[in-house]
């Protein structure tokens, strides 16, 4: 991972996400796009009077100049919390949040974006609820999804990893030891056993096998009814750092009737999820 691209609109919480970023791409030893996206009132459709249309088009200017007088900011952010050798980009985009970050994303072949889980003030839609749910669903790669109440000291000791045995979250253990390679720390296996079966430590033993003489990587079985509340639980207990989390396409059955786990649990929790797109894990 080389490339990281991190979406803000100015706000506290994009800070605490940007510090974050900041973090993870001094140990990958990455550079980091910053994105900043604007949306124009469409008015294709009117016949503007002279004065409202240079009113208009003169939208780009203010958000230019905006995006001007905050650049130094996220240069001192970088400076005061050592990190001033991180290379970074700065960009400015037209368009919907959403369509802005994939757009961006694509175009310069970002391996990771970083991003808030809420928002403030009258950007709070860019970060909040279908903005980064979205971008989490759709994105090329994995997406760190940063909650304003998450805390760092610099160090990522202890990754947990979710699973439910499946072979996608086999793919998932793979991908994330290969993000763990650079950052360093434990590697956590979760399983929440919400039915309390029987032949759940057989299970989970059959699925830890490629990984057993790794001491590295550690597995955890944490009988809760519920599985956010046995998460939540398990990364308290294991002082987890981030939490690594599949999240994949939903078809409009799936969302009528079933909550996508990794947007439910970027918004009830503290700690930073790492989301793999199931369909993009073998790529």
């Amino acid at each position: 991972m080389k490339k990281i691209l991190y979406p803000t609109d100015f706000s506290e919480t994009a800070e605490n996400a940007f510090i974050f970023a900041l973090q993870v791409a001094d140990h990958l030893g990455a550079s980091i796009t910053t994105l900043h996206a604007f949306n124009k009132p469409d008015v294709s459709q009117v016949n503007l009077p002279g004065m409202l249309s240079e009113v208009y088009e003169s939208i780009d200017l203010d958000a230019f100049e905006s995006y001007e007088d905050e650049v130094p900011i996220l240069r001192d952010i970088a400076s005061d919390n050592g990190y001033y050798h991180v290379p970074m980009v700065h960009v400015l985009e037209e368009g919907a949040p959403v369509s802005a970050i994939l757009r961006t994303a694509n175009r310069d072949k970002a391996d990771l974006i970083v991003m808030g889980a809420t928002g403030a003030g009258a950007m709070e839609a860019f970060f909040f609820g279908t903005v980064s749910g979205k971008v989490l669903e759709k994105a090329h790669c994995p997406v760190i999804v940063v909650p304003d109440s998450a805390e760092f000291d610099g160090l990522i000791n202890h990754i947990g990893i979710a699973t439910n045995f499946s072979e996608h979250d086999a793919e998932l253990v793979e991908a994330v030891r290969e993000f763990q390679k650079h950052m360093g720390g434990q590697l956590h296996v979760i399983h929440i056993n919400t039915s309390n079966d029987d032949d759940v430590k057989e299970r989970m033993d059959a699925f830890f096998e490629p990984w057993k003489n790794d001491k590295s990587i550690s597995y955890e079985c944490i009988d809760h009814k519920d599985v956010n509340e046995g998460l939540e639980q398990a990364m308290d207990d294991l002082n987890i750092d981030l939490l690594a989390i599949l999240s994949h396409r939903r078809t409009w059955f799936d969302e009528l009737f079933e909550v996508n786990r990794a947007k439910e649990l970027s918004y009830s929790s503290s700690i930073p999820l790492l989301v793999y797109q199931q369909e993009n894990l073998k790529k």
